[in-house]
């Protein structure tokens, strides 16, 4: 088989499996992850690897809609405290880096959504609010790609929510877009 096919057939392959986490993803917990985002004092976002950079693509989206938005670790992100959030995103939910930035902010007082494919993993038990993201065991060599892309998808859906609901325009969202690059 030609390595042009291999590859396509491998693309349509990782397309439909995330379209089939995506379709039994619980959308009402996604929502209430919109709702919870524009009541936060400061929005923090997590993750490792992978995980770590949707979070921060999740970051950059919520200070385009204007939100106080940080990554943990970055040397302007203030101090944590009651009424703000942290969004801590890990396929297995366990973690360490994770699991301890979690901990941390609840013991300051902020408020923990967790995103997971696993409800009952020890990062999910430090969350107020956990979203699952389904992804199927048996393939861990895509597990792990099939969450991510799953989780930044629904994310720039509760951005697109949440856009609309803080009436963002799109020269408003042009003036806080990045212009040193």
């Amino acid at each position: 088989m030609p390595d042009e096919q291999r590859l396509q057939e491998a693309g349509e392959s990782i397309v439909a499996r995330i379209s089939t986490a995506m379709s039994k993803v619980d959308w009402a917990s996604f929502t209430d992850l919109a709702r919870m985002l524009p009541k936060a004092r400061h929005i923090f976002v997590t993750g490792a690897g992978r995980s770590g950079l949707v979070a921060r693509g999740f970051g950059m989206r919520l200070m385009h809609a204007g939100l106080s938005a940080y990554v943990p670790g970055e040397t302007i992100t203030p101090a944590t405290g009651e009424g703000d959030l942290l969004v801590a995103i890990s396929c297995t939910g366990t973690t360490g880096f994770t699991d301890y930035l979690a901990s941390r902010a609840k013991r300051f007082g902020a408020d923990v959504a967790v995103i997971t494919a696993d409800s009952r993993s020890p990062l999910a038990g430090k969350a107020d609010k956990v979203i699952v993201v389904p992804t199927i065991a048996e393939d861990i060599v895509l597990r792990a790609a099939v969450f991510e892309h799953a989780t930044g998808l629904c994310l720039d859906a509760v951005f697109d929510v949440l856009s609309e609901t803080l009436k963002l325009d799109t020269e408003t969202y042009r003036n806080r877009h990045a212009n040193l690059e």
